[in-house]
């Protein structure tokens, strides 16, 4: 008899448990209330580092800001191996505190600099994505569509796509940051984007209501006004809409701000001519601050950048939203 009791009761906690755990399953796509309590933060971000004085100034500087996440925008290490770069971000190189972009730099015939990045930073593959506080970051790989293909259709796209779906419908996602190797847009320098890249991504970025997206591979600093793709266009790359025309405050804006930060080091490209939709462009060493501010009633996202001279501020912008309840 008493066999037969501890019997059922081991069934029946067996079965609560299958319940619990299918019912976990089920519902593990759904949000959870928003925490209490979310406290201020900052990120940084550069790329194109390099080796040597310039970047160890870059690394010095955002030693200095002590940022919660460094992200870094590929073309990470232009040496055969990549064992300066990491051991230059030695200081900094706290667990789960550097997130890296994949360059063309960083990607060679033996594919020895990729793999030991991966290892390094405990990555499974070149794009990702990750939530801090109320903030989704995305990372994109496009340094080579021929080895980390990202046109539509690719498994890169699909996923960016459904995590772009999912970070918009979670409740505790105030801001979304999507940030990547290739520019989506860029003023007269020595890159210039490619129209396939804006235009498979760009509609994602604003139906989704990404809120900035960083970038690099041109060795200078840009940013643009907010942007909204411009389907009407014959050339949606050379005509985006303008969605908020003020200089360095936006509320509320239509569409992402791009901005390349390809200042970590490297020899730096010069500018040969403007375009109306970026509002300001140096070619200076430095790094991007962004602050995260949450009050009872504002959100609010600030940027700053960094000269390594002196560490003055060159450029600063920042974006307020009201805080949904």
């Amino acid at each position: 008899m008493g066999t037969c009791i501890c019997f059922c009761i081991i069934f029946a906690f067996v079965i609560l448990g299958c319940y619990y755990n299918l019912t976990y399953a089920e519902n593990s796509d759904k949000t959870k209330d928003k925490p209490e309590k979310i406290h201020d933060f900052n990120f940084v971000a550069a790329g194109d580092f390099g080796c040597g004085d310039e970047p160890n100034r870059t690394i010095e500087g955002m030693i200095n800001k002590d940022p919660e996440i460094v992200i870094a925008l590929g073309d990470l290490s232009y040496d055969k191996s990549a064992a300066c770069w990491l051991n230059s971000i030695t200081p900094i190189d706290t667990p789960g505190r550097i997130k890296i972009s994949i360059g063309n730099h960083d990607l060679t015939k033996k594919m020895i600099k990729y793999s030991d990045y991966l290892q390094h930073f405990d990555m499974t593959k070149p794009y990702y994505s990750f939530d801090y506080q109320n903030v989704h970051f995305l990372a994109m790989a496009t340094a080579k569509n021929s080895i980390i293909p990202y046109k539509y259709g690719s498994e890169q796209y699909n996923f960016v796509w459904e995590d772009l779906r999912r970070a918009h419908s979670n409740k505790n996602i105030d801001w979304i940051i999507v940030y990547s190797f290739r520019p989506f847009y860029s003023s007269v320098t020595e890159h210039l984007a490619e129209p396939e890249l804006t235009d498979t991504y760009h509609p994602l970025f604003d139906n989704y209501s990404v809120d900035v997206v960083l970038q690099a591979h041109n060795h200078n600093y840009q940013r643009t006004f907010p942007l909204a793709y411009n389907a009407s266009s014959f050339f949606p790359l050379h005509y985006p809409e303008i969605s908020s025309n003020h200089d360095t405050k936006y509320n509320e804006p239509n569409g992402p701000i791009f901005i390349t930060v390809g200042t970590g080091g490297a020899e730096l490209h010069s500018f040969t001519g403007t375009v109306p939709y970026v509002i300001e462009q140096f070619a200076n060493h430095g790094f991007l601050n962004v602050d995260i501010k949450d009050s009872k009633k504002i959100l609010r996202l600030s940027g700053t950048f960094y000269d390594n001279t002196d560490m003055n501020k060159k450029d600063q912008f920042t974006i307020t939203k009201k805080k949904v309840p």
